[in-house]
Parts: C-alpha cells; structure tokens; sequence
C-alpha cells in the first residue's frame, strides 16, 4: 500500500528561515539558556552568605601582626620573674554592648599553654615556665576593673586568667570563646550596658 503523498504548497515555505540562520538561532538558545543558569547561579551564591551570616565563622583567631597594646608589671614575691607580661587586647562596641577580644603573650615565657578551667564568666589556662622563670612566685593583674586580666607565677607555671564580675541588671556579661592560638591564650567575652 502506497501512502498517499502530501502535495505542498509552493508559495509556503517549509522553514521560513535560511539553513544558516536555523544554526544560529539554535546556539542563541543555548547560549541563553547557559547565561541564565550561570546569573541564577551566581544569584544564588551571593544570597548564601547573606542567609548565614549569623552562623559563626569556621576560620581559626590569628595572631595579630603587630606587637601586644597592654603590659602588665610583675609583682614578684620570690624567684626570678619577667618584668612584665603583655597581651594584644581588642574592642568592638555596638549599641547596647560590646565584645572584648583578649591574647595572652606568654609564648617569651611559658611553654604550650592548656585550658584548666572554663565556664561562661570565668576561664584559666596553665602554661609551663620556661627554665628562666621557673622559679618565679608573683603576679601581675589589670589596674583597672575594665580588664579582668590576671596572671599568676607559681609552681612552676603561669597561669592567665579571665574572670567577668557578677552579673547586674544592666550589665550582664559572658565569656563567648576561648581557645588556644599558637600556644597562647586566646579569649572574647562580651558585655551589656
């Protein structure tokens, strides 16, 4: 059986566009089509960082690179004692508050530093003295209740420590990360008012 054979019109054109213009039209859409994936694509990586930026950042503290800002006179009781110890000591306000960022530089004095004793207005690190200062039984501290900075020489260690004061009504504070950075105690506590 024979099909029966479509008869076309001469004055229609089976494409109204050229062979050429078929391939062109084709690598337009396909290139239309990448484009809009790459610009959603993009979109969307710009609205990721938006949507988490209350998540905390997975990137270790550093050291900074310039010399600690604060210096601590020792108050030697007995034993050979540094004259004094530092640390790099930073402040962020924001209305109703403030974050304090603390790095005890004991790596001149002490050996690998180790937490001892943490809780949110309180954390200690105990370091090794170094053969000079092993003898050493003294203290140094903050002259000011702004800093709640302390170390301590005895048994052979130093120990740092961070201790927030009680709460008030208007002042509330807590100590929101400690770590170890470089064999240095490493603190951010933050406060109300």
């Amino acid at each position: 059986m024979n099909k029966p054979h479509k008869t076309l019109d001469p004055t229609i054109s089976p494409s109204p566009l050229k062979k050429g213009m078929r391939g062109n039209i084709l690598r337009f859409i396909v290139s239309t089509n990448l484009t809009a994936t790459v610009g959603l694509s993009l979109i969307l990586l710009g609205v990721t960082p938006a949507l988490t930026q209350n998540r905390p950042r997975s990137a270790p503290p550093v050291l900074p690179t310039t010399q600690p800002n604060l210096t601590f006179n020792v108050e030697r009781q007995s034993g050979n004692c540094p004259k004094t110890v530092k640390l790099w000591a930073s402040w962020r306000y924001y209305e109703g508050g403030g974050e304090h960022t603390v790095i005890a530089d004991t790596a001149s004095i002490a050996g690998t530093t180790r937490i001892v004793s943490s809780n949110k207005k309180l954390v200690e690190y105990r370091a090794p003295l170094k053969k000079t200062y092993n003898s050493c039984v003294g203290e140094a501290k903050s002259p000011s209740q702004d800093y709640p900075y302390r170390f301590r020489f005895r048994d052979g260690n130093v120990y740092f420590r961070v201790e927030l004061p009680s709460d008030t009504p208007s002042t509330p504070s807590e100590i929101t990360y400690q770590t170890v950075v470089v064999s240095r105690p490493y603190v951010r506590w933050a406060i109300a008012d």
